[in-house]
């Protein structure tokens, strides 16, 4: 959906209907383009085992005519699946660590155990010191776990969940910080009402249906998660079971939520999709999701857009291969400081946020690895945030600058040019957008320009000293000429 097609905020309805033309009306709110940075929390039962192949990589199984199984599925949240392939590496894992016969709900007893140690507040303030400035939690993998204590238990197992609320308890925590709180809910996977082994992605559309009992189940779930919690963020995944069960809930989501927000996975095996809806757009790398008639931004996973696109999008991925804490993964498995730093710079320049995962260990504690990237992102954006946070894209006549990506973001009074790497020459010319205004000051920050001008559209820099980031700012202020009286 082009976010230029939607109304204004000004315009809102004063109340969505459970149809597609009704909720296709919901801006996207301004805080979330403000934002650019999120947090992700993948963490459940599948954080105790914390096994997933070392060697695999998401692209691996889901590339374009991919043929390999899931066995090898590099996400440790889907251990439950993996380990139902014999001869395949969780499996052997899970053989030799508990023994064949042990099973995946103990899990659950052990990860209910672990939440004396948990501390709400610490993640938090975590959180903020990253910078970042919203929260999104698994409420419910594919495992079909709760973190929250609901009047709508698992029918087919009993104690499926947590007795305390992890959900109110991180909701709590988050706000008190600043921060906006989300909830992701997988309504495409339940493997306690559907678990049939997962080989392909066929296999992963083929949702629970009504026949399971599952929509009513899924239904009463949301309607929980947004009465008690009034999440900033409704993330679906895998799809939904009911194209209008989906309106219907999205309907009551922007009615009590107005300033709201939801994604692009609710794709239903009934709905009516149009031609383009299974297209990647031009510019991805990753897996990106069909779209659904409803949806405020786009999410590609493990991939990102090189260029301005007419909608909000957010790219999510792991730290690692994995979202949820993988045991074999170590600090040279994950993103370092500036490659986080290059995610954020690039999605700014191009119309995107990133949704960044943490995996906290089976012990309730965030791995000290991840936590100090956190802590390095939130130290990075206290020096740039300015050309990062609450601005918006603006294309440039260029691309690149001596073969490097380069993207611009703006505010009402500066420009900024990001250049991805440090290129290897001290004198650049950069093309800037008409009508920009007049650039009154240029500085990098982090480092130091020489000289420069700024002549008919051209800005030629000298620069004596790059900085020490992965990503070369340059900084304009602006001043605009005074309208005609």
């Amino acid at each position: 959906m082009n976010t230029s097609d939607k109304a204004g905020a000004n315009d809102r309805p004063v109340t969505y209907t459970a149809s597609a033309e009704s909720l296709q009306q919901h801006p996207v709110p301004d805080w979330f383009p403000d934002a650019k940075f999120g947090i992700f929390i993948h963490w459940g039962p599948y954080s105790i085992p914390a096994f997933a192949p070392h060697h695999a990589q998401i692209g691996d199984v889901s590339g374009d005519g991919a043929t390999q199984t899931f066995a090898d599925v590099p996400y440790s949240e889907w251990y439950l699946n993996t380990m139902k392939f014999e001869d395949g590496a969780t499996a052997a894992f899970h053989r030799e660590t508990y023994g064949k016969d042990y099973s995946y709900d103990r899990f659950g007893e052990a990860f209910n155990a672990s939440l004396e140690n948990w501390d709400p507040v610490a993640w938090a303030k975590l959180f903020k010191r990253s910078g970042a400035r919203y929260v999104v939690l698994v409420t419910k993998h594919h495992d079909g776990f709760l973190l929250w204590p609901s009047n709508t238990p698992n029918p087919h197992k009993t104690n499926w969940g947590t007795k305390r609320d992890v959900v109110g308890e991180l909701a709590a925590a988050a706000r008190a910080e600043g921060l906006k709180f989300g909830v992701y809910y997988s309504g495409g996977i339940d493997w306690t009402f559907k678990d049939a082994r997962i080989e392909s992605f066929a296999d992963v559309m083929a949702i629970p249906g009504a026949a399971e009992g599952y929509i009513d189940y899924a239904n009463a779930h949301y309607n929980e998660l947004i009465e008690r919690y009034e999440p900033d963020y409704l993330w679906n995944d895998i799809g939904y079971p009911s194209q209008q069960a989906s309106f219907d809930i999205l309907a009551k989501y922007y009615n009590a939520v107005p300033d709201g927000l939801t994604n692009d996975r609710w794709m239903a095996p009934d709905g009516e999709f149009s031609a383009d809806a299974f297209d990647k757009p031009e510019g991805l790398t990753g897996i990106m999701p069909p779209k659904p008639p409803v949806w405020d931004a786009r999410t590609p996973e493990y991939g990102m857009f090189d260029r301005i696109l007419p909608f909000q999008w957010e790219t999510t991925r792991g730290l690692g291969h994995s979202f949820a804490f993988n045991r074999t993964e170590s600090d040279s498995d994950y993103l370092s400081p500036g490659e986080i730093a290059t995610m954020l710079a690039s999605a700014s320049c191009f119309n995107g946020n990133v949704l960044l995962n943490v995996g906290p260990r089976g012990d309730a504690q965030i791995d000290p690895a991840q936590a100090a990237r956190l802590e390095a992102t939130g130290e990075w954006l206290s020096t740039v945030g300015r050309a990062v946070q609450d601005t918006r894209p603006i294309a440039l006549p260029q691309t690149s600058i001596d073969g490097i990506n380069i993207g611009a973001t703006r505010t009402a009074d500066a420009l900024f040019i990001h250049i991805f790497g440090k290129p290897g020459t001290d004198s650049l010319e950069v093309q800037l957008p008409a009508d920009v205004g007049t650039v009154e000051t240029l500085r990098l920050i982090g480092g130091q320009a020489a000289d420069w001008s700024c002549d008919q559209d051209t800005l030629s820099v000298e620069v004596s000293t790059w900085s020490d980031d992965a990503v070369q700012i340059f900084e304009l202020g602006l001043s605009h000429p005074e309208p005609d009286v």
